[in-house]
């Protein structure tokens, strides 16, 4: 069980996060130039104290979390070192001046992003938040996580961490060695070190469109024969029917195309098997909180989010239930949703 010191750690150690992150957040701020709002009214926003007392309620959250035993606490060793840290934070100053300059002149497809890659569907071969290169370079994989984190201050991974609830009350009393985990869109792999630090013995496998972050993935957690990656779109996944305990997306289904979301949808359903279990961890929707509906509607004019506002009023569980997946249940926490689907 853990101790009252191991919570003094992992304060300490969320407390620094959001330190460091925010610092970057309004460092930024004060470097980019002020992109004037969208014609029109805007819903309401969420005041300071507000979004704070929020915050602090997903990382308490978090803790609970952790001491019930549900997963693995972070520790350093989920952290780059401190020169890896350092030159993330130097990438990312040294880009921010270039994803201004695509916000303020509306570029979000570049050329650079079609050459080579005809093998990748339009829709993916994006300026996503107006990053550079997309999701398709070593570069934008090096500068992902940390871009992510200041963009929510800190907090996402212990957003990410949510989705591994529903997975413990799942695996509850079986032999996770016997069980296959998939999270469709792994990016760099975050959500897999977390659930490969809670069950070592599951055989995980992380699938994504870009190679490049594939690449970066592998660097960060070495694959085994526990864990491996795979190049692939959520909607072929390359898999048998029925051969999954467990399917995972964390912040991938508000970057889909409502078409490709809904083929995202059936593959899901297609290859969990009849006890198996889908969870879902995204942003929240437009009826989730509709106080901070202010929020939701500015983020896509911010960062360029081409299917987010269609995402954010969209009816998710009607898009599952099409697919053949009942919603069992909807959890918020801070900016994210957590469902859990099963097979209806």
């Amino acid at each position: 069980m853990p101790t009252a010191i191991d919570r003094l750690a992992y304060a300490a150690r969320q407390t620094a996060r959001v330190a460091w992150y925010t610092g970057h957040y309004w460092a930024g701020r004060r470097l980019l130039k002020p992109l004037p709002r969208p014609e029109g009214p805007v819903g309401p926003m969420p005041d300071r104290d507000t979004f704070l007392a929020e915050m602090r309620a997903l990382f308490a959250l978090d803790w609970d979390n952790i001491a019930a035993g549900r997963y693995a606490a972070p520790t350093l060793q989920d952290e780059p070192g401190l020169a890896e840290t350092m030159a993330a934070s130097l990438r990312y100053f040294r880009d921010l001046p270039k994803v201004d300059a695509r916000r303020h002149a509306g570029t979000a497809v570049e050329p650079e992003l079609q050459a080579g890659n005809d093998h990748l569907p339009p829709y993916y071969r994006q300026n996503f938040h107006f990053q550079s290169d997309g999701w398709l370079s070593a570069e934008s994989a090096a500068l992902y996580d940390t871009q992510v984190e200041v963009l929510f201050t800190g907090s996402a991974d212990a957003m990410r961490r949510q989705g591994l609830v529903p997975i413990a009350d799942h695996v509850a009393g079986r032999n996770t060695r016997r069980m296959r985990l998939l999270d469709i869109g792994c990016g760099t792999g975050r959500f897999l070190a977390f659930a490969h630090a809670t069950w070592p013995g599951m055989r995980l496998l992380g699938l994504d469109l870009s190679a490049p972050y594939l690449a970066h993935a592998r660097r960060r957690i070495a694959e085994t024969s526990r864990l491996r990656f795979v190049e692939g779109a959520g909607e072929a996944l390359p898999f048998a029917d029925a051969s999954l305990d467990l399917v995972t997306s964390v912040f991938l289904l508000h970057e889909l195309p409502a078409k490709v979301r809904a083929a995202v949808a059936a593959e899901m359903a297609r290859v969990l098997k009849p006890d198996g279990r889908v969870v879902i961890v995204d942003s929240l929707q437009a009826a989730d909180r509709p106080e901070w509906a202010g929020l939701l509607e500015l983020f896509p004019h911010y960062f360029h989010e081409p299917y987010y506002a269609e995402y954010a009023s969209s009816d998710l569980a009607g898009l599952f239930a099409r697919a053949g997946l009942k919603l069992v249940e909807t959890r918020l926490a801070f900016l994210s949703r957590v469902m859990v689907l099963e097979r209806a």
